[in-house]
């Protein structure tokens, strides 16, 4: 009996160790990661930008293509900063993609105000196509510039942008240009999530290889994809992308693959979105992603990924809560892994023209940007397909017609 009661502190002693040497492991782990993540964005930010300064010069034809579905109440706004514009070297295009509110109205009145605006009313959604890219295909038609920009009816433009990307094509003897926005107002819960989504953005895409002609990757932005038109029908055109999720970050693929030139740039000083005015719309919107899965099977399992990285990227800030349950250098590492993490939010926010304030709750916003993606996973699992701008498409369809692998 005396040496059972000897030998039990000594067992208790190594099991402690032994979950100690585990807990160090965990934490090391995560800080690593947040480390990782913290280099990808610095080298994005010194790779990626901010467009040079504006500058007025000639340029050839741009067709501005706008498809729009359901958006009276940020439309008439948007368009009106872009028309500002005087320059005769554009002409927009506004598609009116099968919407039951005011925004077909909205289009034809500012057609009617000024000449450089044509409009198109769509019906109907042909099978195999995407609404949004079939919108662009049928703008693409009516087009008569050199260049295109596809662009979301949502966005606010300073009149000066479009000749200063321009001349920065050509510098740059780009067939592509992307330009990064900055996002203004959105709900609480978007706002409180956005650090964290580009952070996760940048480490998916590979973002700091954007402008890397070597590089397997590139990277399109809704607010702003320019263009040249014979590069994109080099490219094989918007048919290419017609049962794309991800047309934005398609068309800077298929420019890329057909050996053309992308460019991407910051400009959240002159270009700026109302990415979603709504939490519906904002959940809504980020059920497309879920398109990016796989089946049924690759929906759970991507769901069960992002709920492991997500509890390791959040371990700085749970050891921290419980400092006085641990040994004081486990703590003090995981201090120093909060602020490496909060310093990464801070950095993806100011890079970005993202709200910044919110990173000082980043395990918030952790939590949060898991709970939207897992609410979009599971939802496409039950559906077995992704809701997408009022349309429900299969995943197989989705996964069929797939040009960005992430």
């Amino acid at each position: 009996m005396r040496a059972a009661s000897r030998c039990r502190p000594r067992l208790l002693g190594n099991s402690y160790s032994f979950q100690m040497i585990w807990v160090w492991i965990i934490l090391f782990c995560s800080v690593l990661f947040w480390i990782g993540l913290a280099f990808m964005l610095i080298t994005t930010s010194r790779r990626v930008r901010s467009l040079p300064a504006a500058t007025r010069e000639a340029h050839p034809l741009v067709s501005v293509i706008c498809p729009a579905r359901d958006e009276a109440d940020e439309l008439e706004a948007a368009m009106r900063s872009r028309l500002e514009d005087p320059s005769t070297d554009l002409e927009f295009i506004l598609i009116n993609d099968r919407s039951t509110d005011s925004t077909g109205a909205i289009m034809d009145q500012l057609a009617r105000e000024d000449d450089r605006v044509r409009v198109i009313h769509l019906t109907e959604l042909p099978d195999g196509w995407l609404g949004k890219v079939h919108a662009q295909q049928r703008g693409l038609d009516l087009a008569r510039g050199d260049w295109i920009l596809f662009s979301d009816a949502d966005v606010h433009l300073k009149p000066d942008l479009m000749s200063s990307a321009m001349t920065w094509a050509k510098d740059q003897q780009a067939d592509h240009v992307a330009l990064i926005p900055r996002i203004a107002g959105g709900p609480v819960l978007m706002r409180a999530c956005l650090a964290v989504m580009m952070i996760i953005l940048v480490a998916a895409l590979k973002l700091w290889k954007a402008n890397d002609d070597e590089a397997d990757r590139a990277m399109g932005v809704g607010a702003f994809n320019l263009v040249r038109r014979q590069a994109l029908e080099d490219a094989g055109g918007m048919e290419q992308l017609r049962m794309e999720i991800a047309d934005d970050v398609g068309i800077g693929t298929i420019i890329r693959e057909s050996g053309g030139t992308a460019r991407l740039a910051v400009a959240t000083d002159r270009l700026s979105v109302r990415w979603y005015r709504s939490t519906r719309d904002f959940l809504q919107g980020m059920e497309k992603g879920a398109a990016k899965a796989g089946g049924r099977i690759g929906l759970l399992l991507r769901a069960m990924m992002v709920l492991c990285l997500t509890v390791l990227l959040l371990i700085p800030f749970i050891m921290v809560c419980t400092w006085a349950l641990v040994p004081s250098g486990i703590g003090i590492t995981a201090a120093i892994g909060c602020l490496i993490a909060i310093g990464t939010g801070l950095a993806s926010a100011l890079r970005f023209g993202l709200p910044w304030i919110w990173t000082g709750v980043l395990p918030l916003g952790l939590i949060l940007t898991l709970l939207v993606a897992q609410r979009s996973l599971w939802l496409a699992i039950i559906r077995g397909g992704v809701r997408w701008r009022g349309d429900l498409h299969r995943l197989q369809d989705a996964r069929s017609g797939e040009r960005v692998r992430l």
